[in-house]
């Protein structure tokens, strides 16, 4: 992502903060159930959805905590099947790694490179499963995972910079601890959702931030073609 994008990210979780530490600490007390994570993770990236909307598409409806309790009982059955085939992908990926980094056989332990590589493109499919899930409702957790794929590896530089901006907040949230880790997966979230919405206006497929006006317009009812 460009600066300018990582600085937008940055004004508005300042100016939702409130919102958004309520909605990360919900998150965080969801997820201690662990069968619930999945879902409370689609609840955040709607809640967060909702807040990127609200600024970009100029959407009149403003955030509210309701969007997190909407978006977990919408997509807990496919944020649950998603999280379960992410887990089962990482097991296979960290079970042939170890196999073959500790094989006797010189000829196999050149699968550890194959192998490692695969493990960079499943890290960075993790950046877009989630805002994919709520961006695209209609989409089966398969084809979800299936796009999240095509993205890591079209967008090299983007998945990188992005990953790596993840990593180091990472790294400085578990140094730091304590309250930071109370806004801190919410800040991930915006930057995670308004990464793939820069990617799709790339892609021509919508734009990026619309006026009210444009707004206005794009939600106005089209009347039926008629037929020759």
């Amino acid at each position: 992502m460009a600066w300018e994008t990582y600085l937008f990210v940055l004004k508005l979780f300042w100016r939702r903060i409130g919102l958004l530490l309520t909605a990360n600490i919900l998150w965080i007390l969801m997820s201690l159930l662990v069968v619930t994570w999945p879902a409370a993770t689609a609840g955040l990236f709607y809640l967060v959805k909702r807040v990127v909307d609200e600024e970009l598409l100029s959407d009149p409806e403003s955030a509210v905590i309701d969007d997190f309790w909407r978006g977990f009982r919408a997509e807990w059955r496919r944020s649950s099947s998603l999280a379960l085939g992410s887990v089962a992908a990482l097991v296979v990926l960290v079970v042939s790694l170890r196999f073959y980094g500790e094989s006797t056989i010189t000829l196999l332990n050149w699968l550890v490179g194959p192998i490692s590589l695969l493990g960079l493109v499943w890290a960075g499919m993790q950046l877009y499963l989630y805002p994919l899930l709520i961006h695209r409702p209609e989409r089966s957790p398969a084809a979800i995972a299936r796009e999240a794929f095509l993205l890591t590896i079209s967008y090299p530089l983007n998945t990188a910079l992005t990953l790596l901006t993840a990593l180091v907040l990472l790294a400085g949230a578990t140094i730091l601890a304590g309250p930071i880790f109370t806004v801190f997966f919410a800040l991930i979230a915006i930057m995670q959702t308004v990464g793939l919405r820069t990617i799709l206006a790339q892609r021509g497929e919508l734009r990026l931030r619309l006026t009210p006006e444009q707004r206005a317009e794009q939600d106005r009812p089209r009347p039926p073609r008629s037929s020759a």
